[in-house]
């Protein structure tokens, strides 16, 4: 029985060699293919970043624009008498009176002695232009 003994160990080892060697090359392919993945997720990864930069300086640019756009448009805004008086660069920096409900320009009518507002929303003054010059020239 030696020689059987030999021969099924032979056959058994030789099997498993195959099969180990085919596991091998299985192992391998997988291993590749896993290499050519990492590859493009950091080449993916390398052009986001990249791209993140660029989008944080325009970010970064557009929050200063709009800044300077806050700071060159303020307006400083006061009630007195009732009235709320603006000014700013569309006031030409000079204190206007305006709608303290709806912020138009307020306006005086001829023969009318108190002033309305321009839009109609109803709100009106007691107060005539020259009052409302006093109150500006007060602020």
């Amino acid at each position: 029985m030696g020689i059987i003994d030999g021969i099924e160990k032979l056959i058994n080892e030789h099997g498993s060699s195959v099969i180990l060697s085919q596991q091998l090359a299985l192992a391998k392919e997988q291993f590749t293919a896993l290499e050519r993945r990492l590859g493009d997720l950091q080449s993916k990864l390398a052009k986001t970043e990249a791209q993140l930069e660029i989008e944080r300086a325009t970010h970064q640019k557009t929050g200063e624009e709009l800044q300077r756009l806050k700071d060159e448009h303020a307006e400083e805004v006061r009630i007195s008498g009732g009235v709320e008086f603006r000014r700013s660069r569309r006031t030409g920096g000079q204190w206007l009176a305006f709608c303290p409900r709806c912020h138009v320009p307020l306006q005086n009518h001829k023969g009318v002695t108190f002033v309305t507002c321009t839009e109609k929303c109803g709100w009106q003054s007691l107060l005539n232009t020259d009052d409302l010059r006093e109150l500006a020239s007060d602020l």
